[in-house]
């Protein structure tokens, strides 16, 4: 049940009154999941990024390919498509600078560094007279492929 919104994200929210505890909430919060850079895992991240990579300049080839296609079996192509096409083409190469950029950068970290990779959410039960740091400050840390913990201070 969505009770509420807050910045223009939905947040579930559900309100438990216990009887020794005093009124909880659960509600449902982003956490963040960090790995520990290990040589391993960042020849893992280099790699994923390089497949990225490979999958953009595929899709701007192809983009290049289609362009001529068109061309040759119309002759010129309305400016609206050719638009969209270089819209498209210029996104693709911008990402491409992007994981050119975080690669770089991938190998200036150093061992152990924890990096955050992603989000997921998790129900977080919020008790009266509990301290708000607590609730934002969860996070999970995985090393070489295993929980190594998750922080919950």
């Amino acid at each position: 049940m969505i009770l509420c919104k807050k910045r223009e994200r939905d947040i579930g929210l559900s309100l438990f009154l216990h009887p020794k505890r005093g009124a909880s909430l659960k509600i449902i919060k982003k956490v963040p999941v960090k790995v520990v850079l290990t040589e391993k895992e960042r020849e893992a991240q280099i790699k994923k990024w390089e497949t990225r990579e490979s999958d953009l300049e595929r899709e701007v080839e192809q983009f290049h390919f289609e362009r001529k296609k068109m061309e040759k079996k119309h002759g010129s192509l309305p400016s609206n498509i050719d638009d969209r096409l270089n819209k498209e083409i210029r996104k693709r190469k911008a990402e491409i600078e992007g994981i050119h950029y975080h690669m770089e950068q991938i190998q200036l970290l150093p061992e152990f560094y924890e990096l955050t990779i992603d989000e997921v959410e998790s129900v977080v039960e919020v008790l009266e007279g509990m301290k708000w740091q607590t609730v934002k400050e969860r996070e999970i840390v995985i090393e070489d492929g295993h929980v190594k913990r998750v922080r919950d201070e």
